[in-house]
């Protein structure tokens, strides 16, 4: 493989571990909205995580990261898979 080309696929990686990175926290903040409706947050633990808007808001604010996440990483993934098939 040449220079070029490994430089091309580190640069994808690099990419997709920060989108990686980004996506953690909408998906933990999706799930935390799930278990909030379905199991319930106990109004002593966080009183503001008893909130059904909040924790709506944190399954649309996480689903958004998440789509976003997952559309930049089929991106990638369709580039790096387009460069690996040029230089075969």
């Amino acid at each position: 493989m040449s220079d070029l080309l490994l430089t091309q696929l580190k640069a994808i990686d690099r990419k997709m571990l920060m989108i990686a990175i980004i996506d953690f926290p909408g998906s933990l903040l999706f799930g935390l909205g799930l278990y909030g409706i379905f199991a319930g947050f106990d109004k002593n633990f966080l009183p503001m995580l008893a909130d059904q808007q909040i924790i709506y808001a944190m399954i649309l604010v996480g689903g958004g990261i998440m789509l976003w996440g997952g559309w930049k990483m089929l991106i990638l993934a369709r580039e790096k898979q387009h460069i690996l098939a040029q230089h075969k």
